[in-house]
């Protein structure tokens, strides 16, 4: 039988595609072009996340997860970024940097059929991922540790019971004068049981999984910093300064009025996610301070290197690229944080371009005008 395809239904899609080839052409042009890792070797702009965008569906039944389906992405062992899919099973992720591999996708806790290789600004669209069928749920998983008064292990997935062969991210924090050992199960296993963040699979049976901590260890201090200083306030949500190496702490950024958080900063150590205000770090064997970096929130209506390619914030064409974004992108999770992506990175990079006025009629004529063309020409499409 053929399914009747609404008119609403064919725009949204036209809308969609075009908003993701407008993101795809706007990162080959700024990264693969040249443009921004000359900017970035010089001034220390962080590497782009990867974006990835897409639908989640189980093979039996032949339709799309629920809402509200976890979706989760690993490089490596290495849980990266994870969010929940939408009523119609769209799920995004901006896959922040970090070394370099191949991305796998759990959905529910299950392993997606479809992999990746991460790359630094690649916006891959249309990546829908494929499970056999969600799970049954039908097991609990309770957190303990040994000894008690030591620390505190956590279910950082939180969504207990779990069906067998679920990968249930969970994390160990030690209490001062403590440091992790290592976890344990009477069932079940570890990808690493000997890191205090990891992530278990989960057996056929209830089971109890023990964070195992030790007197001792080596303390570090750590430092919360912002740059700049009046941008807003770094905190240690944990709070518990000295930490011992391997420990991981909440941190959280909070931005002062007329400023926007950007990205965190730190000289050694891993953070979860370098772009998210509120995440976790896992302390090196040092002191170390670690910097939330603000940037000015704009003033205007923000289209900062078409306007600096125009070299007017009124030209005729930003109003293209000005609805395209309000009544497109800004429609949508994905465009919504590519728009957030876009207003981080872009302002260095518009800066650049502002000072050189070759560039700006190569960054006009190759890159703008081709995308607001591109935009006017489909505005049919996407405005209704």
């Amino acid at each position: 039988m053929i399914r009747q395809t609404s008119g609403n239904y064919l725009r949204r899609r036209r809308a969609g595609r075009l908003a993701g080839a407008l993101g795809l052409l706007l990162a080959l042009v700024l990264i693969g072009g040249g443009m921004l890792p000359v900017y970035v070797g010089a001034q220390g702009i962080p590497s782009m996340p990867m974006a990835v965008t897409g639908t989640a569906s189980t093979v039996t039944p032949a339709a799309p997860v629920p809402a509200g389906t976890l979706v989760q992405a690993y490089v490596g062992t290495q849980l990266r970024v994870e969010t929940t899919t939408d009523a119609e099973g769209t799920y995004f992720v901006l896959i922040p940097a970090g070394p370099a591999g191949t991305v796998t996708f759990r959905v529910a806790g299950v392993l997606a059929q479809e992999s990746v290789t991460w790359e630094s600004g690649e916006v891959r669209e249309d990546f829908n991922l494929t499970i056999s069928a969600l799970p049954g749920a039908t097991h609990n998983l309770t957190m303990a540790v040994s000894p008690a008064g030591s620390g505190n292990s956590t279910d950082v997935t939180n969504a207990s019971p779990y069906a067998v062969g679920v990968q249930v991210s969970i994390q160990a924090v030690p209490a001062s004068g403590y440091r992790f050992a290592n976890w344990t199960a009477p069932a079940g296993s570890f990808t690493s049981a000997s890191s205090a963040t990891t992530t278990f699979t989960m057996p056929d049976q209830d089971v109890t999984v023990t964070a195992n901590f030790e007197v001792g260890g080596p303390e570090y201090t750590l430092t919360m910093a912002a740059s700049p200083i009046m941008g807003g306030t770094a905190y240690d949500v944990t709070g518990a300064s000295p930490y011992s190496e391997g420990e991981v702490v909440s941190i959280q950024a909070v931005a002062a009025s007329g400023y926007q958080f950007a990205g965190w900063a730190v000289p050694a150590g891993t953070l979860a996610n370098a772009y998210a205000a509120a995440t976790t770090f896992t302390m090196p064997a040092q002191n170390v301070v670690v910097t939330a970096t603000f940037q000015v929130i704009p003033t205007s209506s923000g289209c900062f290197i078409a306007t600096a390619a125009y070299g007017s914030p009124v030209a005729e064409q930003l109003d293209v690229l000005r609805g395209f974004r309000d009544g497109v992108l800004l429609e949508s999770g994905a465009g919504s944080q590519f728009v957030d992506l876009y207003y981080r990175l872009s302002p260095p990079v518009a800066d650049f371009i502002s000072g050189d006025s070759l560039l700006r009629t190569l960054v006009r004529e190759l890159l703008i005008d081709p995308v607001v063309w591109m935009v006017g020409s489909a505005g049919h499409a996407w405005r209704n």
